[in-house]
C-alpha cells in the first residue's frame, strides 16, 4: 500500500537516504528541512519547531518519519539551549500535527540512552535510560513526550534508538573513509580495542521505512541497530584494506569520552516489522566506498 510521507530533516544524513528510500517503495514523500537540499531532492524548507507549518505540510499524510534534530554530543553540549530547543519542541511540532492529523510517528533516538556499562550487556528496550550527557537527555526528554502522547491522545508513535551510524555524508564520528578518499595516507588515533555498535545508515533508512508501515506498534520503543559489537581497530582494519598504501595505526585500548556499551537486542523490531540488519561492516564500508566512487571521491 503506497502511503503519504512526511520526512523531517530530509536534507540530512539519514533523512535523505529514508526519503529516497521510501521514494523507491512507492510511497509519497514530503521532506522538510531547515537547508536547502543539494542532493536534487525535492523537499520543503522549513523548520521543525515552526508548529503552524508542520500542522499545514502534514495534511493528510499517513506517517511522519521524523529524523531532524541537533545530532551527536558535542553540538549539543555546545549550545544546550539550541539542542533542547530543536530535539524537544521539534518533536512536540510532530506530535502536534500527529495529534489533528492522526498520522502515525517514527520518531528518531538514540541507543546512547542505555549509558555506560563497561561490562559490556546486550541492550533491550525495557533498559532504565541513563542520559549521561546533553544529547541523551534531549532525545528522552523526546521520547518521554512521544509515550506521553500515545497515553493520552492514543498516538501511534514508536521511538528508534540506534547506534554508532555510518555511511555517506555522516556528521558525527570518525570513520576514516572520509579522510582516505580526500588522501590521507597515514591517519593515527586512539581506542583501538573500543567496541561499537556500528549501523549502516541504509539499515537504519530500512527499519525506519518499515516502521512507517507497520499498522500498528505493540511497543513504544525499538531498537534499529546491527546488533552485534566491533572494534574500531576492525573498522580501520578493513577500510585499509580497501586503500593500500594507506596505515590507520590506532593505539591500543579504549577510546576516552566514546561511550562503552554492549549490542542492542533487536528481536522486537524485527517481530513486530520484520527488521533485519543487511549490511555487516565489511558490507557497509564496501558500499560507502561504492556510492562515494561514483561520484567521483565524494562522502
Amino acid at each position: 500500500m503506497s502511503l503519504r510521507i512526511l520526512v523531517t530533516g530530509a536534507a540530512g544524513f539519514v533523512g535523505a537516504v529514508v526519503a529516497n528510500l521510501a521514494r523507491e517503495r512507492g510511497h509519497q514523500v514530503i521532506g522538510i528541512d531547515r537547508r536547502k537540499d543539494t542532493g536534487g531532492n525535492q523537499l520543503v524548507v522549513s523548520d521543525v519547531t515552526d508548529r503552524d507549518h508542520m500542522l499545514s505540510l502534514s495534511e493528510n499524510c499517513d506517517a511522519i518519519i521524523h529524523c531532524a534534530a541537533i545530532v551527536g554530543p558535542a553540538p549539543a553540549t555546545a549550545d544546550p539551549a539550541i539542542a533542547t530547543h530543536v530535539n524537544v519542541n521539534g518533536t512536540l511540532s510532530v506530535l502536534e500535527a500527529a495529534r489533528k492529523h492522526t498520522s502515525r510517528i517514527v520518531c528518531l533516538s538514540t541507543a546512547t540512552l542505555y549509558g555506560n556499562d563497561p561490562a559490556l550487556p546486550t541492550n533491550d528496550e525495557t533498559a532504565e535510560p541513563n542520559p549521561v550527557g546533553i544529547y541523551d537527555a534531549t532525545k528522552l526528554m523526546a521520547e518521554t513526550l512521544c509515550d506521553a502522547y500515545r497515553k493520552a491522545f492514543a498516538i501511534s508513535v514508536a521511538s528508534i534508538r540506534t547506534s554508532f551510524v555510518y555511511g555517506p555524508g555522516h556528521s558525527t564520528g570518525e570513520y576514516f573513509v572520509k579522510r582516505c578518499l580526500e588522501g590521507e595516507t597515514a591517519i593515527t588515533g586512539s581506542g583501538r580495542d573500543h567496541p561499537c555498535e556500528f549501523t549502516y545508515v541504509k539499515d537504519l533508512a530500512n527499519g525506519l521505512v518499515a516502521a512507517a508501515e507497520a499498522r500498528a506498534f505493540a511497543s513504544p520503543v525499538y531498537n534499529i541497530a546491527s546488533g552485534l559489537c566491533r572494534t574500531r581497530g576492525e573498522l580501520a582494519n578493513i577500510v585499509m584494506s580497501h586503500f593500500p598504501g594507506v596505515s590507520i595505526d590506532l593505539e591500543p585500548g579504549l577510546e576516552p569520552g566514546r561511550h562503552l556499551r554492549g549490542p542492542c537486542l533487536i528481536k522486537r523490531a524485527h517481530d513486530d516489522f520484520h527488521y533485519s540488519p543487511r549490511y555487516c561492516l565489511e558490507r557497509g564500508i564496501e558500499d560507502w566506498l561504492k556510492q562515494s566512487r561514483e561520484t567521483k571521491g565524494g562522502d
